[in-house]
């Protein structure tokens, strides 16, 4: 087998092969084993008739499709053992020429791993954020554990419904004086002025009693969901019986205890929440420094993705993003249809991001091999022991699992130096954080 290779535009590259005709000849008597045991030949059982009377009935070219079937996959493999390109995709594949007596020539396109073209990656200028973590940030954490703490108290220094309270009501509601399926419910927890009702329903909950009961009038939306609602005017028979109100917990020594594992005082909660702020503060200051750095290697770099690698990429951080929603349990249909998008259109959205990250990837590789950046068997096996640590009482099924995962690990941490080696190299300007303006309330 013969095969010469033209380069083409993104990463793809024109194969030729051509098969000589004793390749071929091979090929079409595992054909004929094969066609024989699907054709009729008058006066021969099923699998007997002579290869000659089966051309002379259909032709030479019945064996071809066949043929073709065993030959590729060898000529194929042929060709990538002595071009020693690395493919990243499916090839496309023409039969330019196929003939007994001379052979099969194929024609394949098909995309391969990017060679990079590294520019300057040593002695980069950057900005880095200075991480400046305030009293008011310090506060702000807090007013959220607050509310994540607080509890609803039940009201008993009054009883009138207010905005803001959580009230228990009975309801039920009739169109043109009938019960209608689901519009009824007992012991019904509604924070009033959520907006959890349809609009008019909760604003006249307001002033109501504890043991009063109201008719509460209320027209539903045209495009409401349920179409023998929509623009429909109900009546809702609402029963308020008892009131409750959120009550956020003092921050104090007692809360400290409560929402740490490792604070005891209020002063030390206040100074754990400090270092943690600080901490991923800094974290996301230097995934942008490392960005930045790589956007502009890659800027000076030459790399030409292959649009199938793009697709590739960006078809798994869509995936990625329907799992983090069906955590936060949200369906992949659900978000499709709430969004009016396809999953197709989800994926063109990822492709711009996809090309940079690939880009990254392509980099950090080429640095560590311009830099003989390694990674050893001992430490991969030291940080598979440090992560099966982090895995308390499932240390069996982690180290399992991790070792599985060395060439993984391998990779990471090869990558982590080789993004350290560029970082240590560049200069690096620290800049105070851009504020976004806040609008003053006119005075």
């Amino acid at each position: 087998m013969k095969t010469t290779m033209e380069k083409l535009e993104n990463s793809r590259v024109r194969l030729t092969v051509e098969c000589d005709a004793e390749a071929l000849e091979e090929a079409i008597q595992g054909a004929y084993k094969r066609v024989v045991k699907r054709v009729t030949i008058p006066g021969f059982r099923k699998g007997k008739a002579p290869r000659k009377l089966i051309e002379l009935n259909y032709g030479p070219e019945v064996f071809f499709e066949d043929a073709v079937d065993i030959l590729f996959p060898k000529a194929y493999r042929s060709a990538l053992d002595e071009t020693g390109i690395e493919v990243v995709d499916q090839p496309d594949v023409d039969i330019e020429k196929i003939e007994i007596g001379s052979g099969v020539t194929f024609k394949i396109e098909v995309d391969v791993y990017p060679e990079v073209e590294l520019g300057t990656y040593i002695g980069l200028e950057a900005e880095r954020e200075k991480v400046n973590i305030t009293d008011e940030d310090v506060d702000r954490v807090l007013r959220d554990q607050q509310e994540r703490f607080a509890e609803l108290i039940v009201v008993d220094s009054r009883t009138d419904v207010r905005e803001g309270d959580y009230a228990i009501i009975d309801f039920a509601g009739y169109l043109d004086g009938e019960p209608f399926s689901g519009g009824a419910a007992q012991d019904h927890l509604l924070q009033v002025g959520s907006g959890q009702f349809i609009p008019g329903f909760e604003e006249q909950l307001v002033g109501m009693n504890i043991g009063e009961t109201k008719d509460v009038v209320v027209t539903f939306p045209e495009d409401y969901h349920a179409e023998h609602l929509a623009g429909k005017e109900v009546t809702f028979k609402v029963t308020v019986k008892e009131l409750k109100e959120r009550v956020v917990p003092e921050l104090d020594d007692d809360f400290a205890k409560d929402v740490s594992e490792s604070a005891s005082t209020l002063v030390e909660l206040r100074e754990e929440i400090r270092k943690n702020l600080q901490e991923e503060a800094e974290r996301r200051t230097t995934i942008a420094l490392e960005n930045k750095l790589l956007d502009k290697i890659g800027e000076d770099s030459k790399i030409d993705l292959p649009q199938s690698m793009i697709r590739h990429q960006a078809e798994h951080m869509v995936n990625d993003f329907f799992m983090s929603l069906m955590y936060r349990g949200i369906s992949r249909e659900g978000y499709l249809k709430a969004t009016n998008q396809t999953e197709e259109d989800l994926i063109s959205q990822f492709e711009g991001e996809a090309a940079r990250r690939l880009r990254h990837d392509l980099i950090l590789e080429a640095v560590a091999k311009a830099e003989g950046i390694t990674v050893s068997d001992e430490e991969v096996e030291a940080e598979i022991d440090r992560r099966v640590a982090d895995n308390e009482g499932h240390e069996e099924e982690a180290r399992k699992y991790f070792e599985g995962q060395k060439e993984s690990i391998r990779l990471m941490l090869q990558r982590q130096r080789t993004m350290q080696t560029i970082v240590d190299s560049a200069k690096i300007t620290e800049v105070e954080p851009v504020k976004e303006d806040v609008p003053q309330d006119a005075e």
